[in-house]
């Protein structure tokens, strides 16, 4: 038989579906299947996209992707931080103070992390989220709070809290705690985990407290790499004096990073399989489809169809199943991949329920990030998959005798 009969008759088949209600509802069961595997891998993918976009630009904007520190502090920072700019694959280097204390306000107590800054040198991350006079705001005894540490103190702007901070002396023995009354000028939020403990204060406020005075803790490093971080952090090392020690980002949230690959790859994988048995699902949706069109098979090779021509009609009712499957899939999951934070935001707003709590998961809301090359991917696997999945119905197809068919029509 020529091609053009091959393909009508395989376009036939697909859409005339069958005579028999259990093939029917079983080749409806298979083409549902395919379009929600193909559409839920999409999703799951994009949501861990976007994950994994969020880590690189919103969380790794707010920290540091390597801290630098010198024993008592940096003395001619200055000095040191303009040398770091002027090597390549280093953004920017700017002071900082770090401590740990505990935040006080009418009798409730948090633990907090103080971090010294100079205003005008934040990162980009943490200046995006301050309003224009911070800089302002910040001199002399103000503080800038995370709103949830806000909330659990119960304190708002204009109020002032207590700031107490563990000392030690230079041999190490324990000294009394530094305390110092504080304003808060400026709640922020930056949607991370960073804010269940994160509170800003002027560099000097922060040396007066650890007792470094003028000389910061360290400098914060951001690199145009951010994976290069620990090749530059012992590269760094290795050409400054003894007595400089450095923490990269893989040190404080390598954890996280990996667990958002992990999760990405084993949900991604648990699709996939979900994939995998809907398209084998055509196995058994063509096996029937076979059986229901024996008498029309045996008499197309009684006109006289070739092995070839049937497994052709076979393979392009497969292909059409595949097709159609990935092009509703597509259809199904692209939209909801784009609109899915919307709708999470909306159904947290109807039930008063926050899904996503930064005190758990690194971000407290639901990023999507559709790339086409996914959806290329999952669009490629899903039929090749169908294609392997229609070889045998097709085989089986083209060893009908028709002989055997015919004898009792």
């Amino acid at each position: 038989m020529a091609e053009g009969p091959v393909w009508f008759i395989g376009r036939r088949f697909f859409s005339a579906g069958s005579t028999s209600r259990l093939a029917s509802f079983i080749s409806f069961l298979a083409m549902t299947g395919l379009v929600l595997g193909v559409g839920l891998l999409i999703v799951v993918l994009s949501v861990m996209n976007g994950f994994d976009r969020e880590m690189r630009t919103r969380i790794l904007g707010l920290v540091p992707h390597i801290q630098l520190f010198e024993n008592g502090g940096i003395g001619d920072w200055q000095l040191l931080a303009a040398e770091l700019e002027r090597i390549e694959g280093v953004a920017s280097a700017t002071p900082f103070t770090l401590l740990n204390g505990m935040l006080s306000y009418r009798g409730k107590i948090v633990a907090g992390q103080l971090q010294g800054l100079r205003p005008e040198r934040l990162d980009i991350g943490l200046a995006q989220t301050m309003p224009a006079d911070f800089g302002a705001l910040l001199e002399g005894n103000g503080i800038a709070l995370s709103e949830t540490l806000a909330t659990r103190l119960g304190i708002g702007v204009g109020e002032r809290l207590t700031v107490i901070v563990p000392r030690l002396g230079t041999g190490g023995e324990q000294l009394a705690p530094q305390a110092r009354a504080l304003e808060v000028v400026v709640l922020f939020n930056t949607h991370t985990a960073e804010d269940n403990a994160l509170a800003i204060v002027h560099i000097d406020t922060a040396g007066a407290l650890s007792g470094l005075g003028d000389r910061p803790q360290g400098l914060r490093i951001r690199l145009d790499d951010v994976f290069a971080a620990r090749d530059m952090g012992y590269a760094l090392i290795n050409n400054l004096p003894v007595g400089f020690s450095f923490i990269d980002w893989f040190q404080t949230h390598g954890n996280l990073y990996q667990a958002i690959k992990m999760s990405r790859q084993l949900v991604g994988l648990l699709i996939f399989l979900i994939v995998a048995i809907a398209v084998f699902n055509v196995v058994s949706m063509l096996v029937m489809t076979v059986v229901d069109k024996k008498p029309a098979i045996a008499i197309l090779k009684t006109l006289g169809a070739t092995k070839g021509a049937i497994l052709g009609i076979f393979f392009v009712q497969g292909s059409l199943i595949g097709l159609c499957g990935c092009f509703l899939g597509i259809l199904f999951g692209v939209p909801t991949a784009l609109y899915i934070p919307d709708v999470v935001g909306w159904l947290e707003s109807v039930l008063g329920f926050r899904f996503l709590n930064s005190e758990i998961y690194p971000i407290d809301y639901l990023p999507t990030d559709v790339q086409m090359s996914d959806v290329m991917t999952v669009a490629g696997v899903a039929l090749a998959l169908n294609f392997v999945a229609t070889l045998y119905p097709a085989w089986k197809a083209a060893q009908t005798k028709p002989a055997d068919v015919l004898r009792y029509e």
